[in-house]
């Protein structure tokens, strides 16, 4: 009988000690990452469970992150405006000597509201389209008046003002702009990454304003004049954009001219610049 005793107390011993060397575990999956959580204290038999967590919607916001950051158009460009002449150069003729320019009065701010990016290959070349707004201002060097020739308005131009002393005497001309551009990234970390893009940009004429100041007698007048100027009511620029990082300094070439043809001097707008606030 003691021997019977002490064989069931050893059989008893070692089921419990096998059951305690085999805990339930669970497998849990998250993406490429594998957690094995082991109960130390199982009620019942071994056994392994594998819980998979969908991380396809962290893997979008990842990958539109990543898009958002490697595309360099959204953002506020500001820039200086110059004119040149139809051989590409800054002397204007006698039809034209009107307009040169002040530039610390000449500036060019541009709103690139919208961008969406075409990926061609990953994040390191695309296609880059959107929309935004642009303020083109032509501050008047010369104590000039701008007006037309007739009634008809036939032709753009401007007359010595002998009578007003101007302080402030410029035009602007404001447009929706619409880009289409190729960029190129050198990295897909945007904090290591060279970009350039290069393309055109499509623009509307919305209005266009002459805006002067001038005192008079110690008085101090200003004036704010609507018309078309007739200036050019669609505009195309060739534009180039170089930076690093979330730096961007650009360039835009008119391949259209600010006024209509036969209607105004035959000069074309460039703009210098660099992006301010990128969104």
């Amino acid at each position: 009988m003691k021997i019977f005793y002490t064989a069931f107390l050893a059989l008893l011993f070692s089921t419990n000690l096998f059951a305690q060397t085999t805990p339930d575990t669970t497998n849990i999956v998250i993406g490429d990452k594998k957690i094995i959580v082991i109960d130390s204290n199982p009620k019942s038999d071994t056994t392994s469970t594998d819980l998979n967590f969908d991380t396809d919607e962290d893997n979008e916001d990842n990958d539109f992150d990543q898009k958002s950051e490697l595309t360099h158009w959204g953002g506020i460009d500001v820039g200086v405006n110059m004119l040149l002449n139809k051989n590409g150069g800054t002397s204007l003729d006698t039809n034209s000597t009107w307009l040169e320019l002040d530039y610390s009065r000449s500036l060019s701010w541009r709103f690139n509201i919208i961008e969406e990016k075409i990926r061609l290959y990953k994040d390191y070349i695309g296609l880059i389209v959107g929309a935004g707004l642009t303020y083109n201002s032509y501050g008047l060097k010369n104590n000039v008046d701008v007006s037309t020739r007739d009634s008809s308005a036939t032709f753009a131009f401007a007359i010595d003002d002998s009578i007003r002393d101007y302080s402030k005497n410029k035009f602007r001309a404001s447009y929706i702009h619409v880009p289409l551009m190729l960029e190129f990234n050198t990295s897909q970390d945007n904090d290591r990454s060279f970009h350039v893009a290069a393309g055109v940009i499509g623009g509307w004429k919305m209005g266009s304003i002459v805006k002067q100041k001038w005192e008079d007698q110690n008085d101090k007048h200003q004036a704010r004049r609507k018309s078309d100027f007739n200036l050019s009511p669609f505009t195309l620029d060739a534009t180039a954009r170089v930076g690093y990082k979330n730096f961007t300094v650009f360039a835009t070439y008119g391949l259209t001219s600010l006024f209509e043809k036969n209607k105004g001097p035959e000069v074309y707008p460039v703009t210098v610049g660099l992006q301010i606030v990128p969104f």
